[in-house]
C-alpha cells in the first residue's frame, strides 16, 4: 500500500532529547510523506511519544533540526505547532467533561461571526466532522455523557477542525470497537487521499499491516529501522522492537478453586445496568466481554464503590454480605481497581514511582507510628525488578514513565498491598507487545496466589489468553457465560451477547 507521493512533508532529523537520568532520544531521524500512512512502532519507552511530543511544540530537542515543507521549523509551543497545521490527537483524553461535545471540538479554534462565536454554524461543523467519522450524537450534550470510546472520536474530530497537513494518532483504537474502529480507518484512508501525512502509533501489529504504507521501529530511544510495510512481517516487527525474539502470550490451562470470593445479587443503577448478579472464585480470572458501552465498567465501579449503587442490590464477600459505599470500604475488604482512565484516575502524576506504588500499603508499612522508609523501598525496588518497569529510579516522577511502564505501577501497588480481588479495566490498552506478555503473567501469577481478578477487555486475544471463565455484558444486563474459551472468537461472543 504505497503513499500517493514520495514527497516529504516533514523530516526530523538526528533529533537528540535528554530528561534527568535517561536518554529519552538518541539522534532519531523520522521522515513523513504526503499521502501516506507512517506507522510508528517500538516498545513503551521507546521514545515515540516523546519524538512526537517535539513535532508537536510541547518538549524542545537538546539537539537536531526539524524540516517541514524544505524549511527548517522549530516550535515552542503546541499552538505553534497548530499554525503550521500539525495536530496530535493524544492516547490519554484531555477533553472539558462538562463542555459539550460541539465546545469540544472547536475549543481553542472557535467560529466567529462579528467577532462573537457562532453556535448555529458551530453544531453544524460538529455534526460535519462527527460524520466523517459515522458519529451520529447530539453534538450539545456533554462530553462527560460519552463513553471513553466517543470520546476519543470527539478528540479526533476536533484535529480534523484543524486541516492538519500531518496527524498523528496515538493509539487511535485502543477504546474503539470494530466497527468504530473500521470507521475511523476509512476516514484515514480520506485523508491519505487528500495529502495529509499521518503519524500512526499502536501496539496493534495487524492494524500497522492493514493500513499503514510504511513503519518506522524504535528502541530505548534509537532509530532501528525504516521499512515499508510490504519488506516486513508482523514477526520481524515484533523481534526488533523488542531487540530479541518474542513469545506471544498464549493461553495456560489452570485449575481453580470451588471457593467462592466474592457475589454480587441484583445490582442496579438506573440507566447503567439493572438486576446484575454474578460470582467470581478464588484464584479465577473473570474475563468480561462485550461491546464498548454495555455497562461493563459500570458494574465494576460500582462494585469497587466508586459509583452507589440502588436498594435491593447486594455484595458479598466470602458468604457474609458487606456494604460497599466507598472505595475505601472495596480496599478495606481485600479489593483493588485498576481503572481504563489511567491518566485521571491511576497515578497521582506529581508523585514519585515508590509513593504511587506504596499509596494503599503505608498502613502496614507503620512502625511506631511513622512509616518504614526501608521497607518501602525494599517492597518499591522488588517489584520494579520482578515487574522490569523502565524508571531511572523509584524517585522518578511516575508522569515521565511510559504508559505501560505507569500500567505496571498501579498493578504492582495492588500487588504489594496483598489484595484478595483485583479488578483490572483495559489493563494492556497501549501497551506493546513483549509489556503485555508480561503483565498476562503478573495476572495469572496473582491468581496463582489466590486472588479473584476480573479483566475487562476489549481485545479478544486477552480474552482468549488470559479467561478461565467469560461474562459477556450487553445493554446493562448479564447476557451470558462462556466457559469453552480456548477456540471462541468475536462473533461466538456478539452471539451470547445478543441472544
Amino acid at each position: 500500500m504505497q503513499g500517493n507521493s514520495e514527497e516529504l512533508l516533514v523530516e526530523m532529523r538526528k533529533i537528540v532529547k535528554t530528561f534527568p537520568g535517561t536518554k529519552a532520544l538518541d539522534g532519531v531521524t523520522l521522515k513523513l510523506r504526503k499521502g501516506e500512512i507512517h506507522a510508528l512502532i517500538g516498545e513503551n519507552g521507546a521514545g515515540k511519544s516523546t519524538l512526537m511530543n517535539i513535532l508537536t511544540g510541547q518538549f524542545s530537542m537538546d539537539s537536531g533540526e526539524i524540516i517541514m515543507e524544505g524549511e527548517p521549523v522549530r516550535f515552542s509551543s503546541p499552538r505553534e505547532a497548530m499554525a503550521k497545521n500539525i495536530v496530535l490527537v493524544p492516547q490519554e483524553l484531555n477533553l472539558i467533561p462538562e463542555a459539550s461535545i460541539a465546545e469540544n471540538i472547536f475549543l481553542g479554534n472557535e467560529v466567529v461571526k462579528n467577532n462573537l462565536i457562532d453556535w448555529n454554524k458551530t453544531k453544524e461543523e460538529a455534526k460535519k466532522l462527527l460524520g466523517l467519522l459515522d458519529v451520529q450524537v447530539d453534538v450539545s450534550m456533554p462530553v462527560k455523557e460519552l463513553s471513553a470510546a466517543y470520546q476519543q472520536l470527539v478528540s479526533i474530530a476536533r484535529a480534523l477542525t484543524y486541516e492538519p497537513k500531518v496527524l498523528i494518532l496515538d493509539e487511535p483504537t485502543a477504546v474503539l470497537t470494530n466497527q468504530e474502529t473500521k470507521s475511523l480507518f476509512a476516514s484515514m484512508q480520506r485523508l491519505k487521499k487528500n495529502g495529509t501525512a499521518m503519524v500512526f502509533i499502536t501496539h496493534h501489529l495487524d492494524e500497522v499491516i492493514e493500513q499503514a504504507d510504511r513503519i518506522t521501529i524504535m528502541k530505548d530511544g534509537c532509530l532501528i529501522k525504516e521499512v515499508l510495510v510490504s519488506e516486513i512481517t508482523k514477526e520481524e516487527m515484533i523481534n526488533q522492537m523488542a531487540g530479541k525474539k518474542v513469545e506471544i502470550t498464549s493461553r495456560v490451562k489452570r485449575e481453580i478453586s470451588d471457593e467462592v470470593f466474592f457475589e454480587a445479587k441484583n445490582l442496579t443503577r438506573s440507566g447503567e445496568f439493572e438486576n446484575v448478579s454474578f460470582q467470581i472464585r478464588k484464584g479465577e480470572i473473570l474475563c468480561v466481554a462485550g461491546l464498548v458501552g454495555a455497562g461493563r465498567t459500570e458494574i465494576f465501579k460500582c462494585v469497587f464503590g466508586i459509583t452507589e449503587k440502588e436498594a435491593g442490590g447486594t455484595t458479598w464477600i466470602e458468604g457474609k454480605e458487606v456494604q460497599i459505599k466507598s472505595p475505601m470500604d472495596a480496599i478495606l475488604c481485600g479489593m483493588g481497581y485498576v481503572s481504563e482512565e489511567r491518566r485521571h484516575d491511576g497515578i497521582a502524576p506529581d508523585m514519585s514511582v515508590m509513593e504511587n506504588m506504596m499509596l494503599p500499603s503505608y498502613d502496614k508499612l507503620k512502625k511506631n507510628g511513622l512509616i518504614d522508609y526501608q521497607k518501602a523501598v525494599a517492597i518499591t525496588d522488588q517489584y520494579i525488578a520482578s515487574f522490569k518497569i523502565k524508571t531511572a529510579s523509584r524517585e522518578t516522577l511516575i508522569k515521565n514513565l511510559s504508559g505501560g511502564n505507569q500500567q505496571k505501577v498501579i498493578v504492582a501497588r495492588w500487588m504489594a498491598k496483598g489484595i484478595k480481588m483485583l479488578i483490572l479495566d483495559e489493563p494492556t490498552r497501549g501497551i506493546d507487545v513483549n509489556a503485555k506478555g508480561e503483565i498476562h503473567q503478573l495476572i495469572r501469577e496473582l491468581a496463582d496466589q489466590g486472588v479473584a481478578v476480573v479483566v475487562i477487555s476489549s481485545e479478544m486475544e486477552e480474552v482468549i489468553a488470559l479467561a478461565d471463565r467469560i461474562m459477556v455484558v450487553h445493554n446493562g444486563k448479564i447476557s451470558g457465560y462462556i466457559t469453552e474459551v480456548e477456540k471462541i472468537t468475536q462473533e461466538d461472543v456478539l452471539k451470547v451477547a445478543f441472544q
